[in-house]
């Protein structure tokens, strides 16, 4: 019987213990709220409002196109958030590089580094108007459960600039998937694409490895793509921030390194 009992004893324990490692395991898998947006330019009377109501509230990582009017700084609580944004006083950040922001949460993050733009595109004469140079903003960031996620936010020329191969549209496609694939970290981005999303004729989601997720209405243009071992959950427009774009949240969840 007491030998019964110790083996008994003995199954319990290693059951427990498997239970224990499968909990802290789960526990160590983080779900993060990204949110991204264009913000039109930055129009100083609207997008302070629309941060603090709509956008702050509902995010962990913010990804921001058309930013470039914008001081984030003088209405975003730095105490709280990262900011990643270029500044005209920086001789180095022309109007151009100014597009695009990704904001953290410090709560969310225990160190970031890497912190660059990468050529989307150069400037070019567009039919019906032309484009300053797109740049993609990345940056890496370290999650409280210790992996390091590759984020980056960016802005993909407009319709009149896709017309084929060679064009501004066809460049920046092919930057982003060559960005994507100069490592294997977990990658996320956010961007208004001025294309349905997960309906890309260029293929940037298949040619680059990446997992793409727009919403179901609106123009759907403006979304995620993100390595595809990362679970994903809840496409949610927020509501309009700006002229024809909604503020998308996705929540995705990252396990640790």
């Amino acid at each position: 019987m007491r030998r019964t009992s110790l083996l008994l004893a003995a199954v319990l324990a290693v059951l427990a213990g498997t239970v224990s490692n499968q909990s802290a395991s789960a526990a160590s898998a983080v779900q993060l709220r990204f949110v991204t947006a264009n913000v039109d330019f930055g129009a100083p009377e609207t997008t302070p409002a629309k941060w603090r109501n709509l956008i702050a509230p509902n995010a962990d990582v913010v990804f921001l196109q058309e930013a470039k009017n914008l001081r984030l700084a003088d209405f975003v609580d730095t105490s709280t958030w990262i900011i990643r944004h270029g500044t005209v006083a920086n001789e180095n950040d022309s109007e151009d590089r100014l597009g695009s922001a990704v904001l953290i949460r410090r709560s969310v993050a225990t160190d970031v580094d890497d912190w660059d733009l990468v050529k989307g595109v150069d400037a070019s004469p567009c039919p019906d108007g032309g484009i300053m140079t797109r740049w993609i903003a990345k940056l890496k960031i370290k999650l409280t459960n210790g992996r390091w996620v590759r984020i980056a936010s960016l802005h993909m020329p407009p319709g009149r600039c896709q017309t084929g191969p060679g064009s501004p549209y066809d460049v920046m496609s092919g930057n982003v998937v060559d960005f994507v694939q100069r490592t294997d970290m977990f990658t996320v981005l956010g961007a208004d694409w001025n294309k349905t999303v997960d309906a890309d004729p260029n293929d940037i989601g298949k040619r680059s490895g990446l997992e793409p997720n727009g919403p179901d209405s609106g123009d759907r243009i403006d979304g995620f793509m993100y390595s595809p071992a990362l679970a994903n959950c809840c496409m949610t427009q927020l509501g309009q921030v700006s002229d024809g774009h909604q503020a998308v949240q996705l929540k995705l969840t990252i396990s640790a390194p």
